[in-house]
């Protein structure tokens, strides 16, 4: 997916209620799963990291994934 194509997408999860409920739901997966292998976290918590994570690495290449870890639901 291009650049532009992510922020497309955040904005649409911004302003459409039935797809972000969709990622929300999603973001409740990716919780589950962490904790069926033994972590007990938030999804604030995994906010948190994700944004540290993102913005502790320079590459250009990785500026996509700081759109998606500020989608809703994370």
């Amino acid at each position: 997916m291009s650049k532009e194509h992510a922020k497309k997408f955040v904005e649409h999860v911004k302003r459409d209620e039935t797809l972000r409920k969709k990622v929300r739901d999603a973001s409740e997966h990716v919780l589950k799963v962490a904790k069926e292998h033994g972590y007990d976290v938030t999804r604030e918590e995994i906010a948190g990291s994700l944004k540290e994570h993102w913005s502790n690495r320079p590459d250009e290449d990785d500026a996509p994934q700081i759109f998606f870890s500020e989608a809703p639901g994370f």
